[in-house]
């Protein structure tokens, strides 16, 4: 096993480190017209480009967050952030008060992709299982913008990571996720919400930057195609 996360880990690192620069190049030339530009459907098409990369930058925040005192008392350095503001518009979007405008936002990402590749560089196999944050959720609340319940979408996360995302028995919902799975999600995420940036674009008619490695929920024509 040992084995098989530090191969991971070197994945993971690569498409944190890449990340930023990619989603950067994926919306450079984009008019504000276009970054806000979004449909009813397809369901994917409900959030604009920025809509995508506000909710990227809240994504990597939380799931870091969840590991921010062990890690910080183990020497890390986390980007200080407020995070009553953080949550303050829907709990799903970075707000524009954090985050003013796709500069600031690329920044906010960029400072966490560092700190995830960090972390990979520093911990062992062994630390990155045994450090845990929990992921819970309402079992019967529906995402607003799409027909699916959260609950759903965090089963579906729990069956596709190879290891170290599980629910707790007799209580759904409430599920335990270690550290490796956080930022393979992270890694997951930003990979599957660039795409939705390339698929957007291609409803606009313009061409993707640089194609995007068939992992995680890519792997998925829900999320890809």
């Amino acid at each position: 096993m040992s084995g098989m996360i530090e191969t991971e880990k070197l994945l993971i690192r690569a498409g944190l480190a890449a990340a930023p620069d990619r989603l950067a190049k994926e919306i450079a030339g984009l008019t504000e017209e276009q970054m806000v530009f979004r449909c009813d459907e397809p369901v994917w098409a409900r959030w604009s480009a920025e809509m995508q990369l506000r909710h990227m930058a809240l994504m990597i925040c939380n799931w870091l967050e969840r590991f921010r005192e062990p890690l910080e008392e183990k020497g890390y350095e986390y980007p200080a952030v407020d995070m009553k503001a953080v949550m303050s518009d829907n709990g799903r979007h970075i707000p524009a008060a954090v985050c003013p405008d796709r500069d600031s936002l690329l920044s906010f990402i960029h400072a966490r992709c560092e700190l995830g590749a960090a972390i990979l560089d520093r911990e062992s196999p062994e630390a990155l299982r045994s450090l845990t944050g929990a992921r819970i959720v309402d079992p019967e609340a529906h995402y607003e913008d799409s027909p699916d319940r959260f609950i759903d979408f965090a089963r579906m996360a729990a069956k596709h990571h190879p290891f170290g995302w599980r629910e707790v028995p007799d209580q759904p919902g409430h599920f335990t996720v270690e550290l490796i799975a956080a930022l393979r999600q992270v890694h997951w995420e930003l990979l599957a919400h660039t795409r939705s940036i390339q698929r957007l674009k291609g409803l606009l008619g313009l061409p993707e930057a640089a194609p995007l490695p068939r992992e995680g929920y890519l792997v998925f024509s829900k999320f890809y195609d």
